[in-house]
């Protein structure tokens, strides 16, 4: 299978940033999520390909920024695209995760029930708040089953801590390279 991952933000754009206990940028979380999923990917004989290498961004406006990643993903013919975040709200208790997905598209929402009952599973002393369809300028601009992913809320101090973890890291990427593999297009 050919996979697109998208490290949400990156560079100039920052994305949620975690204050407390100490501060954390989505960016970076993000980033370490998906270099260690991408490994796993390769390691399973998969293709990947990542919207960003590392702590960039494709242009000064994100607007612009969100658009030449859609056209990345496009030009690569993948089958697939999970972009990877952490969610973030002005009051510091809520927690969870979820999975956003294309409106429309059976394969984007059987996506992401399969991401979303793998991470539950993984972490069920977590939230699971479920999947969603949203309508997300990335989703409207690439041709393929998509899924965001928000793993956790950045603004949570227990689960900023959590996201900070490289141990938690890999966790979060084996676990959604598990359920990738459980994933087949088109179905």
């Amino acid at each position: 299978m050919k996979i697109a991952l998208d490290p949400g933000h990156g560079g100039i754009f920052s994305g949620a940033i975690g204050t407390v206990p100490f501060e954390l940028h989505e960016k970076d979380v993000v980033w370490g999520i998906c270099s260690k999923l991408a490994a796993l990917l390769k390691k399973a004989r998969h293709q990947v390909m990542l919207t960003r290498t590392g702590d960039v961004n494709l242009d000064k406006n994100l607007g612009q920024d969100l658009h030449k990643r859609a056209d990345l993903i496009n030009r690569a013919q993948v089958d697939l695209l999970v972009s990877v975040h952490c969610n973030a709200f002005s009051d510091p208790h809520p927690e969870g995760i979820e999975c956003w997905y294309r409106p429309d598209s059976p394969a984007a929402e059987a996506l992401a029930r399969t991401l979303q009952q793998n991470l539950a599973k993984t972490f069920s002393d977590h939230l699971n708040r479920g999947i969603k369809a949203k309508d997300l300028v990335l989703f409207r601009y690439t041709q393929v089953p998509a899924c965001h992913l928000e793993t956790e809320f950045i603004t949570n101090p227990t689960q900023l801590e959590f996201l900070a973890s490289d141990f938690n890291q890999e966790k979060i990427a084996y676990t959604i390279a598990q359920a990738l593999q459980q994933f087949a297009p088109g179905r």
